[in-house]
């Protein structure tokens, strides 16, 4: 089977799911097939803690890691450390901040309350990726490739703000509670230690060197320049 071909699937699933996740949280905001969403957000093994919109993004954080490594093997253009941090930053939310965040009780008068900035998050992603994927998928359409350079600017720093704000929320009650017999120190540490680097990374890094670089690429497209004028790279 030709690479070529797999990747074209890939990318397709892709855009497929993240489009999927998109029109769920969409549905969430009216009433229109309310009852039938409200299952993704819901634990279906209370072991397990198993969630199935969060079980769909796992899958679609593979092929976006996947991506990665083509980025490393030079099949695609890209930056491979700033996309590395982003995907690691996405599963330390997936599996720390937004389980809590879907399915706790919380404030629903409080602006920054869990839920809302686990919403907002996953509408940052999916509209990201439902942006950058058509890029992937008509290469030679300048249009596609306007919506992908554009669209991170106004999704990244609002997903990084809710990012850093829910892992230091999430952060502060698991130090709250400390090491007990119910969470064993490594486990702790690393839990911590993962939360910490959301907080730093979004809250230091993301504004002074990856959003200036969205700028870059992003900024003239948006503002109608010459492809003559700047020198950007295809993600």
């Amino acid at each position: 089977m030709e690479p070529e071909f797999i990747f074209t699937v890939a990318n397709l699933t892709g855009l497929f799911g993240w489009s999927l996740i998109l029109l769920v949280l969409l549905s969430q905001s009216t009433t229109l097939f309310s009852t039938h969403t409200d299952v993704f957000f819901e634990m279906t093994d209370a072991e397990s803690g198993s969630i199935p919109i969060i079980n769909q993004m796992l899958f679609l954080e593979v092929i976006c890691f996947t991506e990665v490594g083509r980025i490393i093997m030079g099949q695609l253009r890209g930056n491979m450390i700033l996309g590395l941090v982003l995907h690691l930053i996405r599963m330390a939310c997936l599996l720390l901040v937004l389980p809590d965040g879907l399915t706790g009780e919380h404030d629903t008068n409080e602006f920054n309350n869990q839920k809302f900035l686990s919403v907002l998050i996953l509408y940052s992603w999916s509209l990201t990726e439902v942006g950058r994927y058509p890029m992937y998928i008509f290469p030679n359409s300048k249009l596609a490739r306007k919506v992908r350079m554009v669209l991170p600017l106004f999704t990244f720093p609002a997903g990084a703000a809710a990012e850093a704000l829910g892992a230091y929320r999430v952060a502060r009650e698991v130090v709250e509670v400390g090491v007990s017999e119910f969470i064993r120190p490594a486990y702790y540490y690393l839990v911590v230690g993962s939360l910490g680097m959301v907080v730093l990374i979004n809250g230091v890094l993301g504004p002074t060197m990856a959003y200036p670089a969205l700028l870059k690429k992003g900024l003239p497209v948006l503002l109608g320049k010459p492809e003559r004028e700047r020198r950007t790279k295809t993600d």
